[in-house]
């Protein structure tokens, strides 16, 4: 199903200005893999870099989640590379400065109102735009596609928490590292200890958990 997905995305029009935008936001969308509050309520800003004990440069992302808790999420290369991918789509630098106010997800028309996020239920209909184009891609390969193709057409931003979760734990990542990249308990980012550990989790998430887009341009 995930792969139906990815590859619905990949075909999504891009004759018109506003289609490409809209086709590159639903990339960037999937990938980003937050909840719906988060996505919604984190500035572009809130990708940092810093260095490990081994001098690798590492980015992140915060995020303010349930219960107003803050955690660190691993952004891996391929993230890291899929947000320039995006932001050179709206003609921004491929790397936000800090502080950059700019929603995760941009508007596709208006570009004057670009430090505008979407509301949620924006950002559901998005979704439900998706999920119900790869349903009938699915439905299109036959009948016994049926019940998977149910499935994507009722498929929410949990879903797609989910289906990342899944794919980590399939690929051994440390369970605590699953558990801290989705929120699940809090972290602390001042803590020495905690930022060996937080760098152990990064590297584990970027060797293992891969989106793997076919075009990369």
């Amino acid at each position: 199903m995930w792969g139906t997905v990815k590859e619905t995305i990949e075909a999504m029009p891009a004759a018109t200005e506003r289609e490409r935008l809209h086709a590159a936001r639903c990339r960037w969308l999937l990938t980003v893999g937050l909840r719906a509050v988060e996505v919604t309520g984190t500035a572009m800003g809130a990708f940092f870099c810093r260095r490990d004990a081994q001098s690798i440069e590492r980015w992140w992302l915060e995020v303010t989640g349930k219960g107003n808790k803050t955690r660190l999420v691993p952004a891996t290369d391929e993230l890291i590379a899929e947000l320039a991918r995006y932001r050179r789509a709206h003609g921004l630098a491929p790397t936000p400065q800090p502080g950059e106010t700019r929603p995760l997800l941009l508007p596709v028309i208006g570009r004057e109102n670009r430090d505008k996020g979407l509301s949620r239920g924006a950002l559901h209909l998005i979704l439900k735009e998706v999920f119900g184009l790869a349903a009938a891609r699915l439905r299109a390969r036959g009948a016994k596609w049926e019940a998977q193709a149910a499935v994507l057409a009722s498929a929410s931003a949990h879903w797609l928490r989910h289906t990342a979760g899944s794919h980590m734990t399939d690929q051994q990542v440390d369970l605590r590292y699953v558990r801290d990249n989705f929120g699940h308990a809090s972290i602390s980012t001042t803590s020495g200890y905690l930022h060996s550990e937080e760098d152990a989790r990064h590297e584990a998430t970027q060797a293992r958990h891969r989106i793997d887009w076919t075009s990369k341009t």
